[in-house]
């Protein structure tokens, strides 16, 4: 723990960054079924039903995206992901509030958890080889529970203050919005960084 925050603590910065839309997005996604109910006047088993289904493509997609990065490179998926995050959460939610039908929550929540499980099934991968072997397991440990419940954990609060205080009820895209931004930013300092190291 020593060596890490006082050699490496610029990588735990980056872990944390990179970990910011995986736990965001994973709370948003959760947080369905509420704002299905509360904005959408939906019943309950709209979002649980919708939450189900992304679940099953979060389980099945993870393996496949992550052996994928082993063949063309973690960054480039986990960009795009970070990219299309960032272009389709507002969209996403206009199309929710415009058309409020469990067929429209069924597909944005599938949209929105494709975009996590693409981006989370590489994450562990790129986290592991942010840090060296002797720090690997405390550095991505302290690094992702840091961003889990300071991203995670307070998105639900996040998303449902920011329709409070906008009135607007697609408030929760600028919190995935924002977060993606945070993660981008990292991801290409991170890939900066590798290729200052190898051309080193």
């Amino acid at each position: 723990m020593r060596e890490l925050l006082t050699r490496q603590l610029d990588r735990v910065f980056l872990a944390i960054g990179i970990a910011v839309i995986s736990n965001s997005s994973n709370y948003v996604i959760l947080y369905m079924p509420t704002f299905a109910v509360t904005q959408l006047k939906l019943p309950a088993s709209t979002g649980f039903t919708a939450t189900l289904l992304g679940g099953l493509i979060l389980t099945v997609g993870s393996p496949v995206f992550g052996h994928w990065s082993d063949k063309v490179g973690r960054t480039p998926i986990m960009i795009a992901a970070a990219l299309l995050f960032l272009i389709t959460s507002y969209p996403a939610f206009v199309l929710l509030t415009a058309v409020p039908t469990m067929a429209v929550v069924v597909f944005v929540v599938c949209w929105l958890s494709l975009l996590k499980t693409a981006y989370s099934g590489v994450l562990p991968s790129l986290m592991a080889e942010l840090f060296p072997t002797r720090t690997r397991a405390v550095g991505v440990a302290l690094s992702y529970n840091i961003s889990v419940p300071i991203f995670g954990g307070f998105a639900p609060f996040f998303a449902a203050l920011l329709i409070q205080l906008t009135g607007d009820r697609h408030a929760p895209s600028f919190y995935l919005m924002l977060t993606a931004l945070i993660s981008l930013g990292t991801l290409l300092a991170a890939r900066a960084g590798s290729r200052r190291s190898s051309a080193g």
